[in-house]
């Protein structure tokens, strides 16, 4: 009875541990995917980037379709960024949001 408490307490740590992880980890993997696709054309960091709005005007951004073109006009590049992933979109959009301008988070 008390090796299968502590199997189930353990079990029930680790998945919350786990869970943990892989929600605090989006932004962090955003940042990667938007300096891969920014690394060729840009030479701002990622952070610098999402300094460039607010919270709601990358959100709007965002829904419209108009990432890649905005970042490549906030680059001031001639050529547009390499396109991301629709299964990164959402890592990037809550890197962008979460550095936002006000945001309140500070990038290291």
């Amino acid at each position: 009875m008390k090796k299968s408490l502590i199997k189930a307490t353990f079990i029930v740590a680790l998945g919350l541990g786990v869970a943990f992880g892989i929600a605090t980890a989006d932004p962090i993997k955003g940042g990667k995917v938007l300096d891969r696709a920014i690394h060729k054309y840009c030479n701002m960091p990622s952070t610098s980037i999402a300094l460039m709005h607010s919270v709601d005007e990358w959100k709007n951004i965002i829904a419209s379709g108009q990432l890649e073109a905005e970042i490549t006009k906030l680059c001031k590049s001639k050529q547009e960024i390499d396109p991301i992933r629709k299964k990164y979109m959402q890592s990037v959009a809550e890197f962008l949001e979460h550095y936002a301008n006000d945001s309140g988070a500070i990038p290291a």
